[in-house]
């Protein structure tokens, strides 16, 4: 049955640990987003969710670790960071992994963001926004800061504004980067929305991911850097590429390449042919 919250389409917890531990309140967001079906934000999701879902076993087995008399206080230590390094390292690296890949999509995202450009054919268009920056610079602030504070204002007057420096125009720094606003707005809506929503999924799968594994790395006893160690050889196994129909998948790329041959591939060995 699902709980109250996940009914309203909440999921998740707003502390890394279901029971309060001294010293150890990690706090994590609550996950409200709605995902689509095989979506960037939908993989942000899983990865928040196994981050609670390794952390909650992990807390479990080390308590029944410390119930069992066949082992030693060593015994148990070891038996703990075994588990950790094996079962839950792997899941927050993926965790990390599809946040890395997410904040890469963001980027390309935001690439986007574009204010329109002058058009360089339109020599009179450009001699009548040249006109209209000289007029505007010839006003008292007072007075420019009215026109462009303007709910109404004339869009060839806005374009004549954003599309140069400052100085050119004497606008308000302040009124200048509302107007590009807007504009971006109108021209972008649904694109700025994506980007807000994206950039929320990454922060909150994010908080669990990380407390996730500041809290098991704190539970094995080890140094952050001795934990680091350990995790690498673990992490890098889950890099390898993949095999599909004769092309080389490689995952932590989100690339295929065409399989290597030569005296490895005559052994029915695949490598990965390098990027060029």
């Amino acid at each position: 049955m699902s709980s109250i919250g996940e009914q309203f389409g909440v999921k998740g917890r707003r502390k890394m640990l279901r029971a309060d531990v001294p010293g150890r309140a990690q706090a994590i967001r609550m996950w409200t987003l709605t995902s689509k079906p095989d979506s960037t934000i939908e993989r942000l999701e899983k990865g928040y969710l196994d981050a609670l879902s390794s952390v909650d076993p992990a807390e479990n087995i080390g308590k029944q670790l410390h119930a069992d008399t066949r082992y030693t206080d060593q015994g148990r230590q070891d038996q703990y960071r075994d588990h950790i390094l094996h079962q839950a390292v792997p899941v927050f690296h993926q965790g990390r992994r599809a946040i890395s890949r997410a904040k890469q999509e963001l980027d390309r995202m935001r690439a986007r963001l574009q204010l329109p450009k002058a058009d360089p054919a339109d020599a009179a268009g450009a001699i009548a926004k040249m006109e209209l920056r000289t007029w505007l610079r010839g006003l008292p602030q007072v007075e420019r800061d009215k026109i462009t504070r303007a709910e109404n204002l004339d869009p060839q007057v806005r374009a004549a504004i954003i599309e140069v420096a400052l100085a050119l125009t004497g606008v308000a720094d302040s009124h200048l980067a509302v107007l590009k606003e807007k504009v971006l707005r109108e021209v972008h809506g649904s694109l700025i929305d994506d980007i807000a929503q994206l950039e929320d999924a990454i922060s909150v799968a994010t908080s669990a991911v990380e407390a996730g594994r500041e809290s098991v790395h704190i539970d094995t006893g080890m140094t952050i850097e001795q934990f680091n160690a350990a995790a690498a050889p673990i992490e890098q196994r889950q890099k390898v590429a993949w095999l599909r129909r004769g092309r080389v998948v490689d995952l932590e790329h989100g690339v295929e390449r065409d399989r290597a041959r030569g005296v490895l591939g005559s052994l029915g060995i695949d490598t990965v042919t390098p990027d060029v």
